[in-house]
């Protein structure tokens, strides 16, 4: 009987975990079609691997990936770099919880300040500060190369063609997202 560890010890170069996992379940249960775990299991081990890269650099600037994320998000809108914490969760895909959260942490640090609202006295508003913004400017390109060391196993033609197929799938989930928010 092949084992897990037996299938881990002895794979050759090119054969990854999830070609092994296959492997096994095929020995297992020869009639199941394990084709879609050879992309949804790819998805979430490279998933974890991207994670971990991008948390590892975040933090070595005291950031977070959400801190990361709700910077960026106040900087690429553009001046006065200002959101309503409702467009940012909406913008983030991230609960009003977590947001909340993450807003606090990023004030403490000085990097955003939560100032009230012109037209509605009731609710505030994010903004990024100078420090923010500089941590942006430091941070960013530093990002960008660390995301592109990622990237660097693919040509430029199969980066294309995976960011293709993934903007497929993605609008594929983000379309049925959308036609179950309206059914409700």
């Amino acid at each position: 009987m092949l084992t897990y560890l037996d299938v881990k010890l002895n794979h050759p170069r090119g054969r990854d975990h999830v070609d092994r996992v296959r492997e096994l379940w095929a020995k297992e249960m020869p009639d199941l079609d394990t084709t879609p775990i050879a992309v949804i299991a790819r998805l979430g081990r490279t998933h974890a691997y991207v994670d971990a890269a991008l948390h590892a650099l975040f933090a070595e600037h005291g950031l977070t990936r959400q801190g990361w994320d709700v910077l960026a998000s106040l900087r690429r809108i553009g001046p006065p770099y200002r959101l309503a914490p409702t467009e940012l969760n909406q913008a983030l895909m991230r609960t009003s919880g977590a947001i909340t959260h993450t807003l606090h942490r990023l004030e403490y640090a000085g990097l955003i300040e939560r100032v009230p609202h012109e037209d509605d006295g009731r609710s505030l508003l994010v903004t990024l500060t100078p420090q923010g913004e500089a941590l942006l400017a430091q941070v960013g390109p530093l990002h960008m190369a660390n995301e592109r060391r990622m990237l660097d196993p693919l040509t430029t033609d199969e980066q294309a063609t995976l960011a293709a197929l993934l903007r497929k799938l993605l609008l594929a989930f983000e379309n049925d997202q959308a036609a179950h928010r309206t059914r409700r």
